[in-house]
């Protein structure tokens, strides 16, 4: 299975992307996300971030993770290719923790700028198509 693909739009990125289970899904979407700025570059894995995200819902819970990698990428100036989640629903929330590894952005061009993530097709669902089941979500980035 494909971790994620680009999806042609006429001003913005957009990507759908895929896993096995949900953690692997917002793996995957951090990835594609990174991917669309820097392309094809290996980055160093000189920097580890941590956090911790809490939502209602899957859709606002990948939106709020995939904005909060951005405000570091921004504040922070760091760049992430490496990226380890966890979601676990208790109580009626969904929980996320995450790390992501990666450098300074100072030490890579950076292709495409993402502004933000977008709620417009933003969505995260579990797919059965005949014995095989998935996840997969669409993104689209404001750029």
């Amino acid at each position: 299975m494909e971790k994620f693909k680009f999806i042609d739009h006429i001003s913005d990125l957009q990507f759908a992307a895929y896993g096995k289970t949900l953690n692997e899904l917002f793996e995957n979407c951090a990835y594609a996300m990174f991917e669309g700025m820097i392309p094809e570059i290996k980055v160093e894995k000189k920097i580890e971030r941590t956090g911790n995200l809490i939502s209602e819902n899957l859709t606002e819970l990948l939106h709020d993770f995939l904005n909060e990698l951005l405000f570091v990428f921004e504040t922070e100036h760091n760049v992430f290719k490496k990226f380890t989640v966890n979601v676990v629903k208790n109580k009626g929330l969904y929980n996320l923790n995450f790390t992501a590894s990666g450098d300074k952005s100072e030490n890579y061009v950076i292709d495409v700028g993402i502004k933000g993530i977008t709620y417009h097709e933003l969505s995260a669902e579990k797919k059965k198509i005949g014995r095989k089941i998935f996840w997969e979500a669409n993104v689209l980035c404001d750029i």
